[in-house]
């Protein structure tokens, strides 16, 4: 029996959850509990936390929806020809099975001998994939803002769009689409390092800049033709290839165009470059076009490559002279070199060339390249190479201009720096692949293809934000009253039944009322000069001092204008009263003195 002088509080737990039970020995102590699965019940009942619990939805059913089919080459596999052979490395023989599924952790722990190898090839983000499809033409240029939350596109089709993951839905629509230089295929979008504007790169001798809305910020000033020195020319004079952002310096940028030269601007001032680099080329006529452009991370370089197939190097900030490093042949002659990359130490460049090669160049040592990767096939000169995350990879395209139409794929290499030996290669679209982009920040792969589709390769285990937010958003239900007609709307009057029995073409109706002499009488312009025809003629002369003659019209009394023709039209009646003039009565008006109307008056 409990007695009122024990103490209650032995009753209540002392926390929450099980646990031992530490009872504090008291004198006064009578009742002790040592099993403490009798208040699990009461347990039950107190609270465990507050606030309302956030419910977890699974979207795996929507994730798997967009898995990608395994395209992933052979072990052995050939790239282009049949002369060169590029293997895949043994390690990675094991990826292939392992991308067909996300949760593979427990084949990562049977295999720990190649752990290190395959993590690297789990990480990467192309097991699931979404295809926005709104482009006509070769996509061309891509870019993502720092914060990888909009996506902006340009193409041969002279569109500019713009992609909001967060605002999309499972149609995958743009919620913009611009031509900000009609006439112009688009070569570069590059959005600058606040995210608040971006760089549009056209065919145009002239670049612009437009704020991340899509509104037109600036348009910068066209060089004179005329001029031959490039150095004395206000910006570039022939069509633009390239442009990049300061990598520091929100305010600079730096263009390159087919009329040999590197411009730097500054984003304030439209009408004249801030810097110019005029490359002398050792070729026949001393200019050789500029084909694309870098900076260095650390600012100190700039970087530009050109048809005859040299990279040349100068010093940012100058002078502009020569180039501080030069690389002879790089490149075959008269190809388009469509990419430069450093990587982070500033020491090793990257060059994706028109010949189908890819080097690696250690700029300490510009004598020969560090290694080169061949049958990398490239037709479009924005193709583009570009590095890993980690730098461990060597991202770039491969066209498959060699593969009949709809019968082949386009692929996205990827290849280790170290040795450019082919770590992965995967087929994109039924295209040939142009422009490649991975954002660290969200951790997806973007591709552009010349049919027009861009493709977002992400991963729901490793990937952040970005395609994942589209994914999970169904499109909108259709209404009943919310239709759309793909055929031609008729109206019912326009119907051959409801028309008037009309000719159906008024040629013959023309060519009838041309023959009568009337109906197309044109009317006689005046006579000039001396007069013909019993018509007197008027020379300009007088037609311009009557102009100068005052219209008294205005200060005629009308009563007596019309009283002037009173006594004309009673002796020669012309209208109705010609026709009355038997039967009508005369008239009588009254007629009083003046004396009489004024004594009534008063």
């Amino acid at each position: 029996m409990w007695s009122a002088n024990e103490d209650l509080s032995s009753f209540l737990p002392k926390s929450f959850g099980k646990g031992k039970q530490t009872a504090p020995a008291r004198k006064n102590e009578s009742l002790v509990v040592d099993d403490s699965d009798d208040l699990d019940p009461l347990r039950q009942f107190l609270p465990t936390s507050f606030g309302k619990k956030e419910e977890k939805k699974d979207f795996s059913a929507q994730f798997d929806k967009t898995k990608r089919e395994d395209m992933v080459e052979s072990k052995r596999q050939r790239v282009g020809g049949q002369e060169n052979q590029i293997q895949l490395p043994t390690k990675t023989s094991a990826t292939a099975e392992s991308d067909d599924d996300d949760d593979d952790e427990h084949d990562d722990d049977a295999s720990s001998d190649d752990g290190d190898v395959e993590e690297g090839e789990d990480n990467l983000p192309i097991t699931h994939e979404i295809k926005l499809k709104d482009h006509h033409r070769t996509v061309s240029a891509l870019t993502l803002d720092p914060a990888g939350a909009r996506l902006i596109s340009g193409g041969y089709d002279y569109e500019v769009k713009f992609w909001d993951f967060a605002g999309m839905n499972q149609s995958f629509r743009p919620f913009r689409s611009i031509e900000p230089c009609p006439g112009n295929q688009i070569h570069e979008l590059q959005y600058s390092i606040t995210g608040d504007t971006f760089l549009i790169v056209s065919g145009s001798a002239s670049a612009k800049l437009y704020n991340r809305d899509g509104n037109e910020v600036c348009e910068y000033m066209k060089g004179d033709p005329y001029i031959r020195d490039m150095r004395h020319t206000d910006g570039h004079v022939a069509a633009l290839t390239g442009g990049v952002w300061h990598p520091s310096d929100r305010q600079l940028f730096a263009t390159s165009s087919q009329d040999g030269s590197l411009r730097v601007w500054d984003v304030e001032r439209k009408r004249k470059q801030k810097m110019v680099i005029a490359y002398k080329s050792k070729e026949r006529g001393g200019r050789a076009a500029a084909t694309a452009l870098c900076y260095t991370h650390n600012a100190k370089l700039i970087a530009g490559a050109f048809q005859d197939g040299t990279i040349n190097m100068w010093a940012a900030d100058g002078p502009f002279v020569r180039p501080s490093i030069t690389i002879a042949d790089a490149h075959q002659k008269y190809t388009e070199t469509s990419s430069l990359v450093f990587s982070r130490d500033d020491r090793t460049l990257v060059s994706r060339g028109g010949d189908d090669t890819v080097k690696l160049w250690d700029i300490r040592n510009v004598k020969a390249p560090v290694r080169t990767a061949y049958n990398l096939d490239s037709v479009s000169p924005e193709t583009n190479v570009i590095f890993s995350p980690d730098e461990r990879l060597i991202l770039t395209d491969i066209t498959g201009t060699s593969v009949p139409k709809g019968e082949g794929y386009g692929k996205l290499v990827m290849l280790d720096r170290e040795t450019l030996e082919v770590q992965r290669s995967m087929g994109v679209t039924q295209a040939s692949v142009v422009r490649v982009l991975w954002n660290p920040r969200i951790n997806q792969i973007i591709t552009g293809s010349a049919d027009g589709i861009v493709s977002v390769f992400y991963s729901p285990k490793y990937s952040v934000r970005g395609a994942k937010l589209c994914v999970v958003k169904e499109a909108k239900r259709q209404a009943i009253d919310d239709f759309e007609l793909n055929r031609p709307i008729i109206t019912p009057h326009a119907l051959p039944m409801f028309k008037d029995d009309q000719p159906r073409s008024s040629k013959r109706k023309r060519e009838k009322l041309r023959k009568d002499p009337k109906i197309s009488h044109r009317p006689e312009m005046p006579v000039k000069g001396p007069g013909k025809g019993g018509r007197v003629g008027i020379n300009e002369q007088q037609s311009v001092i009557a102009s100068f003659s005052k219209d008294t019209m205005r200060d005629e009394d009308p009563r007596e204008a019309l009283l002037k023709y009173a006594e004309l039209a009673e002796k020669e009646p012309m209208w109705v009263s010609n026709l009355y003039k038997k039967t009508q009565p005369k008239p009588v008006f009254s007629t009083e003195p003046e004396e009489e109307k004024s004594d009534k008056k008063k």
